[in-house]
């Protein structure tokens, strides 16, 4: 009777000092909690309290992005420690450009989703009159006040189906572009285009060379943006029907069909100038423009036969939907006609696939991002182009060589 005795006072011992051991360990966990959990509470008050810091939370890619004037910080929100723990801060300027860099590209997967634009765009009203005033930069940047800076349009209530580059080639026509904006950019808004405006100047010193400029866009556009369609445009040409869409198809367009200087009809059957299209994909198959074109005339009988040769056929709207307003002015200085631009279109098939963006030259002077476009300015060196081309395709075309050997002068 004593052993049994002895033996559950044993027990009840070993059980208060178990109870007593679990009862000490659940409290500690509990004030350990509301210790992390007061931290935690403190840090979220820190970084809200804080005005100098926007706070911006991607759903789709579960990542909390602060950024202040001074630094940029992303903490992404996978669960790892060592994700929890990736924090980028810099407030030395030489990392801005590439800080500023990463905030753009992940600007669009911030965008809240929108859903997608109809094939139609319900705001269409047809035939458009062309009713050009006289109106400064100043005046036309209020007149748009919702363009972004570097000249990007975009319906705000749906995404558009696709992004598209306004390649415009440009010399010494200021008015011309302050017309060209203050019509187009109302007339791709109906349309609901996300569209950018890259005026690709020529510096002086040289012939204009329109192919190599719009090669130029191309390779500037896609630097900054990824493109799919690409719309390479006459300063001095104005659409005059919105139902003429600027949009990429499965074959290059040719937009400006019928222009009012050609009484409102085709030039000639391969007529293929003033505003075309392509898809980013299409242009590089034909290799982009030649290079070799120095004055007026020429680059698009070239570019025709290039697109043709791929084995792509010309989309073109209706006489009536294509009609465009072409302004009258005088031949530009530096831009007479090119005497031996035929001679030239006798060896365009044989030189497409090794003279054109692939051998394309050019030295960059500037590139700003103003209200209304991305104004790049270029100097073009065409004998340098010229000798950029394989030595077989000059020896066909030696003749070029002589057009303007004061570009190098």
């Amino acid at each position: 009777m004593n052993r049994l005795a002895r033996w559950f006072a044993k027990s009840s011992l070993r059980y208060m000092i178990l109870t007593v051991v679990v009862i000490s360990v659940s409290a500690y966990v509990v004030i350990f909690a509301i210790h992390i959990q007061a931290c935690c509470t403190c840090s979220k008050i820190n970084l809200l309290t804080d005005p100098s810091i926007v706070i911006d939370y991607d759903e789709e890619s579960a990542r909390v992005n602060l950024s202040s004037p001074s630094h940029l910080a992303g903490i992404p929100l996978n669960g790892s420690r060592q994700d929890r723990n990736h924090v980028i801060l810099s407030s030395e300027g030489g990392d801005e450009k590439g800080l500023e860099q990463k905030a753009v590209a992940s600007d669009e997967s911030n965008e809240k989703v929108l859903p997608r634009c109809p094939r139609r765009p319900p705001d269409l009203i047809g035939p458009v009159a062309v009713e050009p005033k006289r109106v400064t930069l100043g005046q036309l940047v209020k007149m748009f006040p919702h363009v972004e800076d570097g000249g990007r349009v975009r319906p705000p209530d749906c995404a558009a189906r696709q992004r598209l580059a306004v390649i415009v080639p440009f010399r010494n026509r200021q008015r011309h572009l302050r017309v060209l904006l203050q019509h187009l950019i109302p007339f791709l808004i109906r349309q609901q285009v996300d569209a950018t405006f890259f005026i690709i100047e020529q510096a002086p010193g040289s012939t204009f060379n329109r192919g190599a400029l719009l090669n130029v866009g191309f390779l500037e556009a896609l630097k900054l943006g990824d493109f799919d369609c690409f719309v390479f445009h006459d300063v001095d040409l104005l659409p005059l029907n919105d139902r003429n869409l600027y949009r990429c198809g499965d074959n290059p367009r040719h937009m400006a069909v019928a222009i009012n200087k050609y009484a409102f009809d085709l030039l000639y059957p391969s007529y293929f100038g003033g505003v075309v299209m392509f898809t980013k994909q299409q242009y590089m198959e034909i290799n982009g423009n030649s290079n070799l074109y120095v004055g007026w005339g020429g680059e698009d009988d070239d570019l025709i036969r290039r697109v043709m040769n791929k084995g792509y056929h010309i989309s073109r709207y209706a006489n009536g939907i294509s009609n465009y307003d072409m302004f009258e002015h005088d031949r530009d200085k530096g831009n007479e006609e090119n005497p031996l631009r035929v001679t030239a279109l006798k060896t365009a098939l044989a030189r497409q696939g090794v003279e054109g963006l692939n051998t394309l030259v050019y030295e960059v002077h500037s590139v700003r991002l103003r209200h209304l476009y991305t104004h790049v300015t270029v100097q073009i060196n065409n004998t340098q182009l010229l000798q950029a081309a394989p030595s077989y395709v000059r020896l066909d075309s030696q003749q070029l060589v002589t057009i303007k050997l004061a570009d190098t002068k």
